[in-house]
Order: structure tokens, then sequence, then C-alpha cells
């Protein structure tokens, strides 16, 4: 909330002045940092509205995105480092959030680290916002007294992160067009242009061929039952959401990505170079081998990779390493193995993870490409099919009718 502040300097001289803070006594506190002697201070006309919304627990149904919290990572990191203090910069963070959900937590952090709370115990009280990687290496940079640095290295890793999302869904933009544009024109074809032409044969007295029958019997029932496969549609997306949010449907549709043809290698690349970051990031700042580990299974987000983590975790327990239980999955390339082992062996077992991240990373970002180049042509022609399939279930019948005027 605003406050409004007379106070007194080394020299004794009256000054007055605004800020903001959760409560009087933080004021008082940051004035007393300021070196100035507080006289008066009192809560300003309007402010009491943002005291209740800041004060108040926000929930846990709000929405986040990466930009926002590298947003919030990277001002914080500077506002630690120009000696502003960490109860002061969350409270002008919290106002500044183009992302009001995300200003409401912050401001709620910051009310719980006024009360005695330590940042990272305030932070873990909305896992759904701060992961535990993040909480682990906020708790990191707080024991360490290295929180500037360790903001700025959450910044980049999330955009690390966003960079290769965005490139995965920037390469799934043009064959979603093609779709979309494919399944148009299908629609187009068989609800509007083939009745037009059948109208005409009938009239004409040609009998239609099979294929021109079955085109428009379908083109009729659709325009008639539009909203049973529009129906049937939503209940199948609902259906599979559904399903691949059950223990089983997750697991299925995991191992099944990783075996598809042509995707399978692309994703686990993706899952390769996501491992060897978060790894390679916590190892970086000195967070233990064994609670990495630990943080690095809820990130990995796939059944498979997970089972190699624990995996891992279990061999790292005996004292036998990273790359020894990794030498038998074959999910793991033989390179990065090896890269691994030779990081382990020379002790920076963290830069050599973030190498191999860097380099799965790029080989991403041309896999798709590569894919692309395949995707496109199966499926212009697969579109040139169909669409020569139901022009030539019109084209077919014109000929006798032109047999039939000719007589």
């Amino acid at each position: 909330m605003l406050l409004s502040y007379k106070a007194r300097n080394h020299k004794g001289e009256l000054v007055t002045g605004q800020l903001e803070a959760f409560s009087e006594s933080v004021a008082i506190s940051q004035l007393r940092e300021k070196e100035l002697t507080p006289i008066k201070v009192e809560i300003m006309v309007g402010a009491t509205l943002k005291q209740e919304k800041m004060t108040k627990i926000p929930s846990q149904n709000g929405r986040v995105e990466i930009r926002d919290m590298m947003f919030f990572c990277i001002n914080l990191s500077n506002m630690v480092s120009a000696g502003i203090p960490l109860l002061g910069s969350l409270n002008i963070i919290s106002m500044q959030m183009n992302n009001p959900y995300l200003g409401a937590v912050i401001g709620y952090v910051g009310k719980l680290v006024s009360e005695g709370t330590s940042f990272s115990d305030s932070l873990g009280k909305f896992p759904k916002v701060f992961s535990r990687l993040f909480v682990n290496m906020i708790r990191l940079g707080e024991m360490s007294g290295t929180l500037e640095k360790v903001l700025k290295t959450l910044a980049i890793y999330m955009e690390q992160q966003e960079n290769l999302r965005q490139k995965i869904h920037g390469a799934l933009i043009y064959p979603t067009i093609l779709v979309v544009a494919g399944t148009g024109v299908i629609l187009l074809i068989l609800t509007f242009v083939m009745p037009q032409f059948v109208t005409i044969f009938q009239k004409s007295g040609v009998a239609l061929p099979a294929a021109t029958q079955l085109m428009y019997n379908i083109g009729t029932w659709m325009k008639r039952f539009w909203f049973l496969p529009l129906g049937a549609g939503v209940l199948l997306v609902f259906g599979v959401k559904m399903f691949l949010k059950t223990k089983t449907g997750r697991n299925f549709w995991h191992r099944l990505l990783l075996k598809l043809p042509l995707f399978g290698p692309v994703t686990i690349d993706i899952l390769v170079a996501r491992f060897s970051r978060t790894l390679g990031t916590l190892m970086d700042h000195g967070v233990p081998l064994l609670q990495s580990l630990n943080i690095l299974e809820d990130v990995i987000d796939n059944v498979v990779f997970e089972e190699i983590v624990q995996t891992v975790r279990l061999s790292a327990e005996k004292g036998e390493g990273l790359h020894k239980p990794l030498m038998n999955r074959q999910e793991f390339p033989k390179d990065v193995v090896y890269m691994i082992s030779v990081g382990e062996q020379s002790g920076q077992i963290g830069p050599m993870l973030n190498k191999v991240a860097d380099f799965y990373e790029s080989k991403v970002e041309f896999a798709i490409k590569g894919l692309l180049v395949y995707i496109e042509p199966i499926f212009i022609c697969f579109m040139a099919v169909v669409v020569g399939i139901m022009l030539a279930s019109v084209i077919l019948p014109m000929f006798d009718l032109v047999k039939t005027i000719q007589q």
C-alpha cells in the first residue's frame, strides 16, 4: 500500500515523501534502512483497497506465463543488486506486474516475508506458480548470499526453455494451417459443390457412379446432422484429455511418443536437452546431486525419463556416478553418456551437462526443420489424393451428361 511519511535525516533536516510498504511497521523499517528517523507514517487515502488485495491469500488457479516469471526474476535481481531491500523490491514489483494474478502472489509473498517467513518458504506456498526447482534455487541463493546471481540464472534458464518451446510451436504452425485449410476444402466440396452437381445430373437423368453417390450421401448427411460429428469430435478430445490425465494414459502416451516414427527421435532429443540443462543448472549452483535428481524428476515430465532419473539416483546413492546407469538406456545417446563420464572424471559435471544441453537444443531445432521436409509433401500428397477422388466423382458423371446432351 502507499504511505506518506515525515522523517529527519542525519543532519536533522525534515524530509517528507511517499513509499510502498505492506504495513506502517515495514515502512518505518525501510526509512531506518535509509538512515532516516521517522516522525509520522500514515496510510494515504485510497490505499486501503490495495492493502486488502495484497494481504488476501491468492487462489492456486491463476495463469502465469514464463515471460511473467522472467520479468519477475530479472527485475528482482536488478533491484537486489542495486541495494534495495528484498521486502521493498517485492512490494514494488507486485505493483508493476502486468499479470494481476502473479502481482497478487508476489504481494502475498512479501507479506509473509515481512512476518518473518523466509523468501524461499514463502514462494513454496504457491507450488503451481513457483516450481520445486525455482524454490530450491532461491533457497540456495539465500543460504549462500548469491540471490542476485541465482535469479539471473533462473531467468536465463526459463528463457532457454521458452525459446525451445517457441521453436517447436513455431514449426507446427504451417502443418496446422495445412490441416485446417485442407479440412475446410474437403467440407466445402462435400457439402456445397457436390450437391450442386448431383442436382444437375439427376435432372438430366444421368446415373450416378458409386463413388459419386457415396460422396453425395456423406455430404447430405453432414449438412443435416452436422452436430453429430461436431459433438463426437468434442467428446473424443475431452475423452482423450481425461485418459491422458490418468496414470495409465500418461504412461501409454509418454512411451508411445518415444517410439513414433520421425517424432520419437526428436522427442528424445528434447528430453535429453531438458535433462542436461536442468541438472547442469542445479549442480553449477552447488545443489547436492541427490537433491538435484529429486528436483529433476519433477521437471522432466516423461515417465520413461522419470524412471531413468530414479535409476540414476539409486546409482548415485551407491556412489557409482551418473554415467553407469545411463550406459544401458537406449534413450540416451552414447555421446551424451561419454561426455557425462568425462565431466565426472574432471569434476566439471555441471558445465559439461550445460554443453550437452546447448548441443541438443540446437539439434532439436534442425531436427524439427528436417521433420517439416517430410511432413509437408506427405500431407500435400494426401490432400491431393483426397481432393482428386472427390473431383473425379464429379467429373465422371459429366462425361455421361455430355453423351446424353449429344444424343
